[in-house]
């Protein structure tokens, strides 16, 4: 089966932005953040490999790719909360792995310092 057939894509309503996540396969949740100015397509090669294992989770963070584009609200705590909103208010997780890259980095790591009951794992990967 091509890879595009596995990616899935949807939108959340989260506070102020109509967020755009990918999701694929099945397992503990696993969230993939990407850097600046990049969107959730950085991770296409990387979700393939853990989507047997997890659920793969790869927003288009506020302001890139087909999230909306608020006139504010881009320094990393409110971006980590966005991120937050949409895992546990929207897909009802309470608890999942953490990845960020790049500008994903500093958010994962203020979503992982806000919410540390809720963050199993974390990663970040060339800040």
């Amino acid at each position: 089966m091509p890879l595009r057939k596995r990616f899935h894509h949807h939108y959340a309503e989260v506070g102020e932005v109509m967020m755009h996540y990918v999701a694929a396969g099945e397992g503990p949740p696993v969230v993939l953040l990407h850097g600046w100015p990049q969107t959730w397509f950085e991770w296409r090669h990387v979700m393939p490999k853990l989507w047997d294992r997890y659920t793969v989770i790869a927003p288009d963070m506020r302001g890139l790719g087909d999230s909306s584009r608020p006139l504010g609200g881009y320094d990393k705590k409110t971006v980590a909360d966005d991120v937050w909103r949409l895992v546990t208010e929207h897909l009802g997780y309470d608890s999942f792995r953490l990845v960020g890259h790049d500008w994903g980095g500093p958010v994962a790591f203020a979503l992982a310092a806000a919410h540390p009951e809720a963050v199993s794992h974390l990663s970040i990967v060339d800040v």
